[in-house]
């Protein structure tokens, strides 16, 4: 064989290299991409129906007088404590769970009250109690690997839950009503 063979062969063999690793690459990046939490399509709309909200109704604020705005009523205590946490979105969206007083535990382990079916949640991945200090519904974290987040920030101690805070773990979202 020539020269010109081998010079051939050898570049083949290195471009047939490089097409592997590309496609290696790509197949790990989908994989990850397809199994990452992300909010759901109808969060990300609401999400971006108040933020268009939100400008426009500066834009129209001095052309026009504002409305008076109606109250949703909530499902609080008299005392105006919550009475539900619900599950606004993930696998579960929909699904409330009264707070009795007794702590909800949340993870993928079955003895949980909440088992979150989500690779992404530890076996016991968070608890909300009713903090003996101050009465008010609070929450924590118990060890998880990916972290529980409250109001778009990592929980670190146990925090007070205060009603419509968003919490977020693993897929799920919930929030206290």
């Amino acid at each position: 064989m020539t020269e010109l063979t081998f010079a051939l062969l050898k570049y083949g063999f290195l471009i047939l290299l490089w097409v592997f690793a590309w496609l290696a690459v790509r197949s790990l990046r989908k994989d990850i991409e397809s199994f990452s939490p992300r909010p759901s399509r109808s969060r990300q709309r609401r999400k971006r129906r108040a933020h268009q909200a939100s400008g426009a109704h500066a834009a129209n604020a001095v052309a026009e007088p504002q409305q008076p705005s109606v109250s949703v009523p909530r499902q609080t205590a008299q005392d105006g404590s919550p009475t539900l946490l619900v599950i606004i979105d993930g696998p579960l969206a929909g699904s409330s769970i009264p707070l009795t007083g007794d702590a909800i535990t949340m993870g993928r382990s079955a003895s949980n009250t909440v088992v979150l079916d989500d690779e992404f949640v530890s076996s016991h991945h968070a608890r909300v109690y009713r903090d003996p200090a101050s009465g008010q519904w609070a929450i924590e974290d118990l060890g998880s690997t990916n972290g529980t987040i409250v109001n778009d920030q990592r929980l670190v101690v146990p925090t007070i839950l205060p009603p419509r805070m968003p919490v977020r773990i693993g897929a799920t979202t919930f929030e206290l009503r």
